[in-house]
């Protein structure tokens, strides 16, 4: 509150607002009443020039320093809400009166400079974790993010990179997109500035409902631009979700400039600091715009230039609240910046591929963790679901757990279709380059079950001290380490032309039967298969599970029980995909196993004794089917024959079970095949308490006691039932104890170890 005789003075020149983003804006009289917030929360001071100026945004700066009861003192920047008004947000974890005194580069302009007053900030009383705990910043060993309080923050974020934008409506539709993210354990929602990827600058599928953030010679700022933002930030706030705000897109940084740029910033910090946020200073900040001669490649210049607009943002914003920046290429926010000190975390984008990217995840994620300085790591941007409208939702998921397990301190989300705002009927259309990533609108793609599964695998990590977990890569490996060989296997097709050289894109349909003796006991049965492109195979009709990569295929184990004395089946689904290529090959290879406990061997081999047709009939799949009218296969090459060649599951561990988790605690394994594992490094002595969780629907069932042999191994079968990725948790019998300066809600956390 302004001193009475200054505030007599400045009568009706100057005007306060107390702006709560509750959803109640409550207009205070100067005179009456002093400010008033509640911790944590934004109060918003509103100022009244009593000059005019030709260039408001570009000729006058507003700086409000606050002094709180502890004598801490917080420069805070203002910015210009357009006309003759400047505003200046603040926000304090600190309880009691904080007085302030404003400070205009126009010192005669009594209405913007030599304005005192004060803020009274009351306990909070609500129940929005962001003003109850607090903002973020980091954890004291910088490997997680925390609140004020040091609660733990797992980040779950979504990327609504567009979001801002009017293909996005507000109020309805993105109130209902943040509905369902809320819902399913979202806390951080990646939005960008105005200043988008994937688009030409001015383009006008970026505009919100007020036009664009700048004018199109980037003269100056449009604050109506930010006012129409404003609500959609704030409500995100509101619903307790941290706005992950990216200043820009990287390539805009030639087109503006470092010091225009500069300027967005000091608006972006000046406009939204007081809120608990976390700062992005740029998208793909390596990376050039996509025409540019050459692309892609590793702008170094861009580099540079954004280091420096990184330290202009850690300089300028005196809130301080988590600042990194989103990289390209490099995979590393670290490898994006001249500087990675002035990081508070190392964003991570990784490919956005399936199984071919499993190996670039999990070493980018490791080398980040071990890297110096130490800080936490986040993939940012990894295989988003439907990604060109084909990605599929099993290595969004992957992606989230082979992160998580190698010490990710949370992890993003992205939905093709609503990182872009497609709209029904309305897609993005066209990038610069062309092409375009996909038409799934933001509603469906709101629905797609991968946002589901990650919020289920973060609801599963939070009943454990997750913060204070490590990899331990050395925990688990798959127990039958070397697959079926496919030597003497065929790869065969319906007979159709020259499949080896192209085929229909379309679904074929495969049978082949065979007779087990009564009374033989069958130790194991496993199968490897692998098709060009995709297969779902099935035994006396269980569905066993699919796959979608013919480079390495998959065996699936532990097969005995779906297995019968007399006529048996196994029944294969095989696709050929549409692929961009001037000839489109198809095949089929496989080579089921079943070893009898006398130590004889029944071994089928792909041939062309199986049996084919091109459509679906009931029962087709079933042993008592007759295919009798089914065409015989054709044999189009041997195991090895081009276009093929050697196939195989790559040598190499990332294909494996991950593990993280406390030693003496806890652990999490997460399997990414329906194969049995080998869990190692256990206490001979111990029985574990042990829960299979399944990451695609977030069911978990107790296991039997665990008593690991002698040398202090488990051998753990994947749950039945399930032919995709799995999760097991084992819990020590007695949990060391945990260190005094450990925070309380980590103790509580393992009140079921």
């Amino acid at each position: 509150m302004p001193h009475k005789n200054v505030a007599r003075k400045l009568a009706g020149k100057l005007v306060f607002a107390l702006l709560v983003w509750a959803g109640l804006v409550l207009a205070v009289a100067a005179k009456e009443q002093g400010l008033q917030t509640e911790a944590n929360v934004m109060v918003e001071l509103t100022f009244r020039s009593n000059h005019s100026y030709a260039d408001p945004f570009n000729n006058v700066a507003l700086d409000v320093t606050f002094i709180d009861p502890r004598g801490r003192e917080l420069r805070v920047p203002g910015f210009w809400a357009g006309a003759d008004v400047w505003k200046v947000r603040y926000a304090s974890p600190v309880v009691g009166t904080h007085t302030y005194h404003s400070e205009c580069s126009e010192v005669r302009d009594k209405g913007l400079h030599g304005i005192t007053g004060k803020v009274e900030v009351r306990p909070y009383t609500g129940q929005n974790p962001l003003y109850a705990h607090g903002p973020l910043h980091l954890a004291p060993n910088h490997r997680y993010l925390e609140h004020t309080d040091h609660t733990p923050f797992f980040w779950l974020g979504d990327t609504w990179w567009m979001g801002l934008c009017h293909r996005l409506h507000w109020p309805e539709e993105f109130k209902q997109l943040a509905a369902d993210r809320k819902d399913k354990g979202f806390n951080v929602i990646q939005i960008v500035a105005g200043l988008y990827p994937d688009m030409p600058a001015f383009d006008p599928r970026g505009a919100n409902e007020a036009g664009f953030p700048w004018e199109t010679n980037y003269a100056r700022i449009r604050p109506e631009y930010f006012d129409a933002a404003d609500q959609r930030l704030g409500y995100l706030v509101e619903q307790g979700f941290t706005p992950f705000i990216v200043g820009a897109w990287g390539y805009f940084m030639p087109w503006m400039g470092v010091e225009k740029v500069k300027a967005h910033w000091r608006y972006l910090i000046a406009r939204y600091g007081a809120w608990p946020v976390v700062w992005c200073a740029a998208g793909e900040a390596n990376l050039p715009w996509y025409l540019a001669k050459g692309f892609p490649y590793d702008d170094r210049k861009q580099v540079h230039d954004w280091t420096e607009v990184l330290r202009f943002v850690r300089d300028t914003d005196p809130f301080h609240r988590p600042l990194t920046l989103h990289p390209s290429l490099d995979y590393t926010a670290r490898g994006a910046t001249d500087d990675p000190a002035l990081l508070d975390f190392d964003l991570l984008q990784t490919p956005h591929g399936q199984r071919e990217a499993v190996p670039v995840v999990v070493k980018t994620v490791r080398e980040s963790y071990a890297a110096e300085p130490v800080m936490p790591v986040i993939d940012g941007e990894a295989s988003y679901e439907m990604l060109n409208d084909s990605l599929p939702t099993e290595w969004t998921r992957r992606m989230f757990w082979l992160c998580l397990m190698n010490g990710a301190a949370g992890h993003t989300y992205g939905a093709n279709g609503i990182w872009q705002c497609n709209r029904p009927e309305q897609p993005h259309g066209n990038s610069p380059h062309g092409g375009t990533y996909g038409k799934i609108p933001w509603n469906e793609a709101m629905h797609l079950p991968g946002s589901q599964q990650v919020g289920l695998g973060k609801k599963l990590l939070e009943q454990y001290p997750w913060q204070r977990f490590q990899p331990h890569p050395e925990w688990a490996a798959f127990a039958n380490g070397a697959l079926l060989s496919l030597e003497g296997c065929q790869w065969i097709w319906f007979p159709e032309g020259n499949p080896a050289q192209d085929a229909p894109v379309a679904k074929r349909f495969c049978r082949r039967t065979f007779v087990l003796p009564a009374g033989k006991a069958i130790e194991r049965a496993r199968l490897r298969v692998s098709a060009d492109d995709w297969f779902d195979a099935r035994l006396n009709g269980k569905a066993l599970g699919t796959g979608d990569d013919w480079h390495a295929g998959r065996q699936f184990e532990n097969l005995a029980h779906l297995l019968k004395p007399g006529t048996n089946v196994l029944a294969i689904v095989a696709e050929n995909k549409p692929a961009n290529v001037a000839a489109n090959p198809a095949g089929l290879i496989a080579c089921l196993e079943v070893r009898f406990a006398d130590g004889e061997t029944l071994k089928l081999a792909s041939d062309a004794t199986w049996r084919w047709a091109k459509s679906e009939v009931s029962g087709w799949d079933t042993a008592g089917f007759d295919d009798a009218a089914w065409a015989k296969a054709l044999a189009v090459g041997h195991y090895g024959d081009a276009p093929w060649g050697q196939i195989g599951q790559p040598n190499d561990e990332s294909y494996g079970p991950q593990a993280t988790g406390i030693p003496g605690v806890v652990r999490v394994i997460y399997v990414p095949e329906s194969q049995p594992i080998v869990v190692r490094n256990l206490d001979p002595h111990a029985a574990y308490a042990a829960t299979y969780f399944d990451p695609v629907i977030g069911t978990k069932t107790a296991v039997a006691p665990v008593h690991p042999d002698n040398a202090g191994v488990w051998y753990c079968p994947p749950p039945a039932g399930i032919n995709h990725d799995w999760v097991v948790i084992l819990e020590s019998p007695k949990p060391k104890v945990l260190r005094s300066e450990e925070h309380t809600s980590e103790l509580q956390s393992l009140r079921h170890l």
